[in-house]
């Protein structure tokens, strides 16, 4: 059977341009169409909480802090200070065979005058090798004698060092009269000497003109 060209003949095609300008119209919608990729959005920033404790610090709190950063100490004992008006607690314990005390007083301002340091200054007879301070809290290591300390080996600075690490976030700024200087965000002062005052020296006195003639 025939089929008859009439009806094609008598639609009316649209010109080559025409169609692909169509064509182009026709994609430009089909794609208009799909959903665009959201924007980015920036992440938020992590606000890290200061570890920065405040005046008056509790020696239990310095105590625990030990035992949450990784350091292992093993209590003693504890006192209400033996009758030091000026200390609230002081907590004995060990760190690696060798004695560490935390000490609370009650301010601040009342532990620098107890302690009476001079910046710089190597501790002295009846003093432990290490000792540092800040805010209200005192924490000392090592054995203490009549005779001044002597540096210990590398295992006792490296205690030491962790000690620093402990207590310079929480008690900063962090004052330290220790036998072998341990870094911290606080530099050690150096002693400086005190100027003695030199004699003015006097001038003799002028002597009055003579008035004889």
């Amino acid at each position: 059977m025939r089929h008859s060209n009439h009806d094609d003949r008598g639609r009316r095609r649209l010109p080559t341009w025409a169609a692909g300008l169509l064509a182009l119209i026709l994609a430009a919608c089909g794609s208009s169409t799909t959903g665009s990729a959201p924007p980015s959005v920036a992440a938020t920033p992590v606000v890290t909480p200061d570890p920065h404790l405040t005046e008056p610090v509790a020696a239990d709190d310095v105590y625990k802090a030990f035992g949450s950063g990784g350091v292992a100490i093993t209590p003693i004992n504890a006192n209400l200070g033996q009758g030091d008006p000026n200390i609230v607690k002081q907590i004995n314990a060990n760190l690696g065979g060798w004695p560490l005390r935390i000490t609370q007083y009650k301010s601040g301002a009342v532990m620098r005058r107890a302690l009476d340091w001079t910046p710089g200054q190597a501790p002295g007879g009846d003093e432990a090798p290490f000792a540092f301070a800040g805010l209200n809290i005192l924490v000392t290591f090592g054995p203490i004698s009549a005779r001044a300390p002597s540096p210990p080996d590398d295992s006792r600075r490296q205690a030491a060092a962790s000690i620093v690490a402990i207590l310079d976030p929480l008690l900063w700024p962090l004052a330290q009269r220790s036998v072998v200087a341990i870094p911290s965000r606080t530099p050690i002062p150096v002693a400086t000497p005190v100027p003695t005052a030199k004699p003015t020296p006097t001038k003799a006195p002028s002597k009055a003109p003579s008035k004889a003639p």
